[in-house]
């Protein structure tokens, strides 16, 4: 599988990189930064990433443990802690793609096995 593949890895890590570079300063996507960046999506992003994310002061409600294990749910909430961070949706495209890269390429054989979609 090319998600196996540090080769495959390492290019579309370099794209980007290089998407980043050339995205700089185009916005194709404003009015959706505009609705992510209101207080409803911004705050409960945050809120959900510091209660449930990581070790939070509660546990987690089992519907969102059954929702979270979902990988198109779990790219979607990646996709909006990496929105949160840079604040502009083509960079979080790239941000995200490179993210998940860095994550594969640091992996294990055994740990890729085990994670062959990254997520």
């Amino acid at each position: 599988m090319s998600l196996q593949s540090t080769p495959f890895l390492f290019a579309v890590g370099a794209l980007a990189v290089a998407g980043l570079i050339t995205n700089d300063g185009h916005d194709y996507f404003s009015r959706t930064e505009n609705v992510v960046n209101g207080p409803l999506i911004f705050g409960l992003t945050i809120l959900l990433h510091s209660a449930y994310g990581a070790p939070g002061v509660t546990d987690r409600p089992e519907i969102l443990t059954k929702l979270t294990d979902n990988l198109f749910v779990k790219f979607f909430i990646l996709l909006l802690l990496a929105f949160a961070a840079v604040r502009d949706f083509e960079d979080t495209l790239f941000i995200t793609l490179l993210f998940l890269v860095v994550t594969q390429l640091l992996r294990t054989k055994e740990e890729r096995e085990r994670h062959p979609t990254i997520l």
